[in-house]
């Protein structure tokens, strides 16, 4: 396996998460008009439930995988880079068949008990399989990540997609003559199907290096007829190593795990805090459930929507900074950590902008309501530190201290569940107090992540002075967006066409402030698909990239 460096990994695995999400709107578009809201709702009401067994089961394991290969690798250690993948295969397929199994066996109290609808009930038995598919799936894709390579999870993450569209909608259609629940139960099996694919294709990649390892070595190796000496750092005790390897696999994955149930933790107090203190604040419980809809799905998906690119770069920069961590590469680390301070700052600054400057267009551009203007006003800022959070949970993570982003995701989430419980119910402020409250979550976890990497790498918070550009680019980019704003809509009186319009220009104002400032390098614009090679040349030739 060839490894790709940071920004290329990086650039590979947003393009998936792009393509990705697009099908994932072809799936959820189609499927809505074909069973309705209310097979989406049963569709909906399954799959909580196996969301939250499948972070369980196996949200830590591609970073505790990824460091741990990646540190192996670091110090030439191959066999013990597979022996990771071995241990943590041994230990997720047993627990995935048994979580699949216990969902298959208790769908009918989840859906009799838990979410009250027994035609929900196919949907979750559908579903379970794809626990045991989805967990083997994650040891694979950290064991590649950790050699650096994003080629194989960025094609198994597109893959699973494309066939969970395809099967899912057509199983959808075959079964929606027996009933509106055997139509989701059939949408459900389409994420099974894509799991299984996921996996076959991981597993094929995996295979291939198998068949290409012996044969490299046996060209590297030289030919003296002795039996070659156990490379520094192998395994000599495999029983022993294997346990030590387990227990460093957990200790890493556990806290992952931890972080990565901080969101899910901050929407269910939101859930259980904010209808119900609207409530007390005098809406009627229509009313309440109206405005909350407006926080979950508009403001809150709007606002992490740039986790798309950051979620990327965080996966990138595990192995990266173990690896440098191991070598004992600390400039490297460091560089790494202004680097992803720096992507949060590049991508998030102008997403909570933008956010800001239109929210209610934005709201009725995409959702036709304009309600959801009032809360994603109040937390627009919270994207950049959803970006932060995210980067810097990569570095950290990286370095071996896993359990620091899991402790601030989870202060994070009680900080907002106690001002959302005050805000909330004071007249006047209501859900953009929730709002406001959720959009601390991010700062707060994002801050405290900033700082501990700062600690770490002796930066301080002097990493936050590597978007000074950024800050500029926005600082001409909002006058921009407000004044193509208003000036099409005097024109048009159309909304639509005007916020389109002031959005394009606002994202050129801002990436043309950035070049002519040199914010970005030549390697930085060339790993743009089709174009980036070209451009970056012309723009050399210019003077205005820097190396």
């Amino acid at each position: 396996m060839k490894s790709q460096s940071f920004l290329k990994g990086t650039a590979i695995l947003v393009g998936a998460a792009i393509i990705t999400k697009a099908f994932g709107a072809l799936f959820t578009i189609p499927l809505a008009r074909l069973i309705g809201a209310e097979g989406v709702g049963l569709l909906h009401m399954a799959s909580p439930v196996f969301a939250m067994a499948l972070a369980l089961c196996v949200s830590g394991l591609p970073v505790a995988t990824s460091k741990l290969v990646a540190e192996r690798l670091a110090r030439d250690d191959r066999d013990g880079a597979r022996q990771v993948l071995l241990v943590c295969l041994a230990f997720v397929i047993p627990v995935g068949v048994a979580l699949s199994a216990a969902l298959y066996a208790g769908a009918g109290f989840l859906s009799t008990i838990v979410v009250r609808d027994p035609r929900a009930y196919f949907a979750m038995k559908y579903l379970s399989p794809a626990l045991a598919l989805t967990a083997v799936s994650s040891a694979l894709r950290g064991y590649f990540q950790g050699h650096r390579t994003m080629i194989p999870t960025a094609a198994s993450h597109v893959a699973e997609q494309v066939v969970r569209v395809m099967v899912g909608l057509g199983l959808a259609y075959a079964f929606l003559p027996r009933g509106v629940q055997w139509a989701a139960a059939g949408a459900a099996a389409g994420s099974c199907a894509g799991a299984a694919v996921g996996l076959l294709l991981l597993a094929a990649f995996y295979l291939r290096t198998i068949g290409e390892s012996p044969a490299r070595s046996a060209r590297q190796r030289p030919s003296t007829g002795r039996r070659p000496r156990a490379r520094r750092g192998s395994v000599s005790n495999p029983r022993t190593a294997a346990g030590e390897t387990l227990w460093q696999l957990l200790s890493l994955a556990g806290p992952a795990t931890v972080a990565a149930l901080a969101l899910p933790l901050l929407d269910a107090l939101n859930a259980a805090i904010v209808p119900a203190r609207l409530q007390q604040a005098g809406f009627p419980v229509a009313e309440a459930t109206r405005l909350y809809g407006h926080l979950a799905v508009m403001a809150v998906g709007l606002v992490a929507l740039p986790g798309v690119v950051t979620a990327a770069v965080a996966t990138s920069l595990v192995p990266q900074v173990a690896a440098a961590s191991a070598g004992g590469e600390m400039r490297r680390a460091r560089g790494l950590a202004r680097q992803a301070v720096r992507s949060a700052l590049v991508i998030g600054l102008p997403a909570a902008a933008g956010l800001a400057v239109l929210p209610t267009q934005i709201c009725a551009l995409l959702f036709n309501d304009p309600g959801g203007g009032a809360p994603l006003s109040a937390m627009a800022f919270a994207s950049l530190f959803f970006c932060l959070q995210q980067t810097t949970a990569g570095v950290l993570n990286g370095s071996g201290r896993v359990l620091v982003p899991a402790r601030n995701g989870l202060t994070g989430a009680l900080v907002a569940g106690g001002v959302n419980y005050v805000l909330t119910a004071m007249p006047g402020i209501g859900i953009r107090g929730a709002a406001f409250g959720t959009g601390l979550a991010f700062l707060v976890a994002g801050m405290l992540n900033t700082i501990a990497v700062g600690n770490v790498t002796g930066e301080g918070l002097r990493l936050l002075g590597a978007g000074w550009r950024a800050f500029a680019g926005c600082a001409v980019m909002v006058p921009a967006v407000s004044s193509v704003y208003r000036v099409l809509l005097g024109y048009t009186y159309n909304n639509s066409v005007s916020t389109v319009a002031a959005i394009v220009a606002g994202v050129l104002v801002y990436w043309v402030v950035l070049i002519v400032l040199g914010e970005l390098a030549y390697r930085e614009v060339a790993v743009v698909p089709l174009i980036g090679h070209p451009l970056a040349r012309a723009l050399q030739r210019a003077g205005i990239l820097r190396r």
